[in-house]
């Protein structure tokens, strides 16, 4: 495993700071990538992927507002939210047409900001995302319990279980445990309940990803990890009918946390999108 340590920089956005950590060569190869965690998480998600390709190209993963080193004011979070964000942060760091890479729940938030924002992004790539669920799902008992808990006194409990829960037991044990006490607790640890809350709430209840998925043109990639939850409920069907220039591909035997489980995996499906897929822009 990656244990090398990144020192995120911060910006200030309207009296909000929000952190970003970035790496890579003076000169680099193009394009550039820009890294987007998911729900609970930061950067550290993308530790190998920093280090993989900090070798040629200029690599920025940003933390989303109120997740790792950035500001958490009291306020709504949601999707669009996020995507103003790092398209503001792009302009402050002047990062033209990135590949936009989102775990989990920053699948989402990239593909809204690659449709939002339709010039921004050469790519985009979604890491085990619940891209496109089911309006039953909203309405299950699964939904209603992960809500009523992450808005409960003992949040931090239920945050703790669902991370360790996605993770999945491919793994040897004592490396899952390692994975998960270096790279996904300490995150999920320091967010702050009304974040965690207003996150989920609104993605889950609120958000449309329609309206970004049928003006998103950049070429478009999803990684899959085995995960029950996520199989059941991402939605490619439904986005393949709508972005006919998407491909996809699938960890062998990894949790949620493919990134870092499996991250050679990973690192080598990356580069073979920008190597080849960038060629499939949708028509």
């Amino acid at each position: 495993m990656i244990s090398h340590e990144f020192k995120p920089a911060l910006l200030n956005r309207d009296g909000v700071r929000l952190g970003h950590v970035e790496v890579g060569p003076a000169v680099a190869q193009d394009p550039p990538l820009l890294l987007i965690n998911g729900w609970t998480g930061d950067h550290g998600i993308f530790s190998p992927q920093l280090v993989h390709f900090a070798q040629k190209r200029r690599t920025v993963a940003v933390n989303l507002r109120g997740h790792g080193s950035s500001d958490a004011p009291d306020q709504e979070y949601t999707v669009a939210g996020f995507a103003d964000d790092i398209a503001w942060q792009c302009a402050q760091l002047e990062l033209l047409k990135p590949v936009v890479i989102g775990h989990s729940m920053g699948g989402r938030i990239a593909l809204e900001l690659c449709g939002r924002y339709p010039d921004l992004a050469a790519g985009l790539v979604m890491i085990d995302t619940i891209v496109m669920p089911s309006p039953i799902l909203r309405k299950s008992r699964q939904v209603k319990a992960l809500l009523d808990g992450v808005g409960g006194s003992d949040y931090l409990a239920i945050l703790k279980a669902n991370a360790w829960e996605l993770g999945c037991d491919f793994d040897d044990a004592a490396r899952r445990k390692a994975i998960y006490e270096t790279y996904v607790l300490p995150p999920c640890l320091r967010i702050a309940q009304h974040v965690a809350y207003s996150v989920i709430r609104n993605a889950i209840l609120d958000y449309d990803p329609m309206p970004a998925a049928k003006a998103c043109r950049v070429p478009m990639a999803y990684i899959a990890a085995d995960v029950p939850l996520v199989n059941m409920a991402r939605g490619l069907d439904r986005l393949k009918e709508i972005c006919p220039q998407l491909v996809t591909a699938k960890t062998m035997l990894a949790g949620h946390f493919n990134t870092i489980e499996v991250a050679d995996q990973v690192n080598a499906m990356l580069d073979r999108f920008l190597d080849v897929g960038l060629r499939r822009r949708r028509g």
